[in-house]
This record gives structure tokens, C-alpha cells and sequence, in this order.
């Protein structure tokens, strides 16, 4: 069988993040701090999950992997439940991860009669979080970096529409971003044209957000914003986290300009639904 955890349940999986190569996803829906669903096992000892971040809009499966009756279930559960609360969101296909080399394994056993799209992604942290004081000096003429807080989104004066997009993009309200994340971003006179915002969160660890209207790239506009959003973390004792698609040539390169360290690669597996 398959259960459902409610959000007041969620710590019932705790013990299962107690191990290597858990992404910061993950421990941010167990943890209460971002929306998601969580299925297990077993209603009151769980000896595997799925979690599903709304955030990224995929699932992670950890735990035991050689769970046979979990294995079993999965796939009509996965057909059966979540495909029409999948379609309900728009969204027409199953993305997931396993945790570990073995869920690599029994993912693509249990999925073995679809035609998978495989990818990698690159987890990076930084501990000693190192900040330039300076970056408001290469601020350009007309432009402005804000800390967004609810004067400046709520401040008809400024057109915050962008920032607010990138904020419900991992969020369900700005009330739950303002409470548990932070974000700088940079104006082009009263327009909002880059953005660096909290996405995923555990107790310690943040994750950022970068995104930069067209027009506005390559003035380096997102390392301003990225360095102020380290400033906060680093003023608040948060340990920085990133996690971009292998191929994502510029996010890699980013966090590598402001000396993250790649820590461990995953893959990312995806189905169309109704193919």
C-alpha cells in the first residue's frame, strides 16, 4: 500500500534524511518550509517516500530503495493518483529522482517500459561564504538594488511584477516567502528587471533564484544580486546551496564565480503522461 502523509505528518519521515545525497528540496517540504506532498510506506513507520516539490514540480524517492512492496505499488499509484492530480496543474509528465546509486537502479527497473528522458543535475554548497562590500560600487547608472521586503512589493511606485512571478514560482504567497526566505532586487528606474530570491530552505541551509529580463543580461546585473543574497546568508548564519541542470553552462558558472564547490550529481528522469 500507499499513503499520503498530511503536512502535520511530514516529520514522520524524518529519519530518512539522515544520509547522503539528500537534496535541499526534499528536507524543505519535510521540514515545513516549502509546499509539497510526501507518500510512504507505511502510515506510521516509513521505511521509503516520495516526496513531491511543488517548487520544481518533481518527485524524489528515498528511503529504501529494494523495498518490494513500495516498488510494487508505485507505478499504478503513480498512474492511478497522481496523473490526474498532475493534470489538475498542467503538468503532462512524471519528473523524478532517486537519492542514492541503488534508487537509480530501481527506478529504472520500475520504469522500464517507458521511454525515459535522462538528464544530470549538479548539486553545489558553500560553506565560508565570501562576499565583495564593494558590489554596490558596479551598480550602473540607473539602476537600483532593493531588499524585498513588503514596502517595496506592496509600494505602487515600483513595478515589482517580476519579482513577485519569481517569488510564486517556489511559494504559495509572498506571506510565506517574506517569513521564511529573502531576496534582493535590482530596478531599472521604477521597473523590477532581476531578481534573487529564496527558493528552497531547511533550518541552516538557502538556496537562491536568480532570474534577469532578456533585454537586461550580460550587464552583470544576477552576480550583484547573488551577492547580495549571500550577504544575508551570511549575516544570518545560512549555509549557501545551488542545484542547476549539467548543461546549464551559465548557472554552473555562476556558482563557481562566487566559489561554490560541487558536492554530488544526480540524475533527473522524466515520462510524458499521456503520450
Amino acid at each position: 500500500m500507499i499513503y499520503e502523509l498530511k503536512k502535520d505528518e511530514f516529520y514522520k519521515v524524518n529519519h530518512l534524511l539522515n544520509k547522503p545525497l539528500i537534496n535541499l528540496e526534499i528536507k524543505s517540504v519535510v521540514e515545513g518550509y516549502n509546499p509539497g506532498w510526501i507518500f510512504v510506506d507505511h502510515e506510521i513507520s516509513p521505511k521509503t517516500c516520495m516526496v513531491w516539490s511543488k517548487g520544481i514540480k518533481g518527485f524524489y524517492f528515498l528511503g529504501a530503495s529494494d523495498n518490494e512492496s513500495f516498488n510494487k505499488n508505485i507505478y499504478n499509484y503513480i498512474m492511478e493518483v497522481i496523473r490526474p492530480r498532475a493534470k489538475a496543474l498542467a503538468l503532462d509528465s512524471f519528473e523524478f529522482s532517486g537519492t542514492s546509486e541503488a534508487w537509480d537502479l530501481s527506478l529504472r527497473d520500475i520504469f522500464k517500459d517507458f521511454d525515459l528522458n535522462i538528464s544530470k543535475q549538479y548539486v553545489y554548497e558553500k560553506d565560508n561564504i565570501t562576499i565583495k562590500d564593494d558590489w554596490q560600487e558596479n551598480l550602473g547608472d540607473g539602476f537600483k538594488l532593493k531588499k524585498i521586503n513588503r514596502d517595496l512589493l506592496m509600494n505602487g511606485d515600483y513595478n515589482t511584477d517580476y519579482v513577485k512571478a519569481a517569488i510564486y514560482e517556489w511559494w504559495e504567497s509572498l506571506d510565506d516567502f517574506l517569513n521564511n526566505g529573502h531576496g534582493f532586487c535590482i530596478l531599472s528606474n521604477h521597473l523590477a528587471v532581476c531578481s534573487c530570491v529564496t527558493s528552497f530552505r531547511s533550518e541552516n541551509t538557502m538556496e537562491s533564484h536568480i532570474k534577469t529580463k532578456e533585454t537586461y543580461r550580460k550587464k552583470g546585473l544576477a552576480s550583484l544580486a547573488v551577492n547580495a543574497f549571500l550577504c544575508e546568508c551570511k549575516k544570518n548564519k545560512y549555509q549557501a546551496y545551488w542545484d542547476c541542470m549539467e548543461e546549464n553552462y551559465g548557472s554552473r558558472a555562476l556558482a563557481e564565480k562566487f566559489g561554490y564547490e560541487k558536492q554530488w550529481e544526480y540524475y533527473l528522469y522524466s515520462f510524458e503522461f499521456y503520450k
